[in-house]
C-alpha cells in the first residue's frame, strides 16, 4: 500500500512561539509527500548574516542531516522572515518509521531553535488512507 508521513504534532498559531523562541515551524506541505517534505520557517529578522537550516534524522537521531532553508518573497506587512526547505526522504522507509527534525537559526544575536518545545517535530510513515468509493449513480 501507499505511504504518508503524517505529522505527530499539533498545528498551533506560530505568532506567541515566534516571539518566545524568534523562529517557528509556520507550515508543512499537505500532505507531506513521502518523498520529500516541503515546509515554511518564520524568523524574526536582524541586521547582518543569518542561517536558517533545518536538522532531521530517520534513525532517532544517531546521524542526521542539516539542510538549509532558503528565503522566500516577504509577505505584505508580515513583521518575520520567511524561509522554504525540503527534505529528501530515503526510498527505503517502512511504514511506522519516523522522520524527526528540529529548526535552527543563527544570527549576530545568537543561536535559537525550534524544537516542538523539546519533543522535536516528528513525521510517521502510515499507510494512505482508502480512496473514497465513487457514489453510485442514479
Amino acid at each position: 500500500p501507499a505511504l504518508l508521513l503524517l505529522p505527530e504534532f499539533p498545528e498551533e498559531p506560530g505568532a506567541e512561539r515566534l516571539r518566545r523562541q524568534r523562529v517557528c515551524l509556520e507550515r508543512l506541505g499537505r500532505p507531506p509527500a513521502p518523498s520529500d517534505v516541503r515546509g515554511t520557517v518564520r524568523v524574526v529578522g536582524c541586521p547582518g548574516a543569518k542561517e536558517v537550516t533545518v536538522r532531521y534524522s530517520f534513525n532517532e537521531w544517531l546521524s542526521f542531516v542539516d539542510v538549509p532553508a532558503r528565503p522566500l518573497p516577504a509577505a505584505p506587512d508580515a513583521p518575520a522572515e520567511r524561509y522554504g526547505f525540503s527534505l529528501c526522504v530515503p526510498p527505503s522507509l517502512r511504514e511506522g518509521a519516523a522522520l524527526h527534525f528540529a529548526i535552527r537559526y543563527r544570527s549576530a544575536q545568537g543561536e535559537f531553535w525550534d524544537n516542538n518545545g523539546g519533543r522535536n517535530y516528528t513525521l510517521r510513515c502510515r499507510p494512505a488512507p482508502p480512496a473514497a468509493e465513487p457514489c453510485p449513480k442514479p
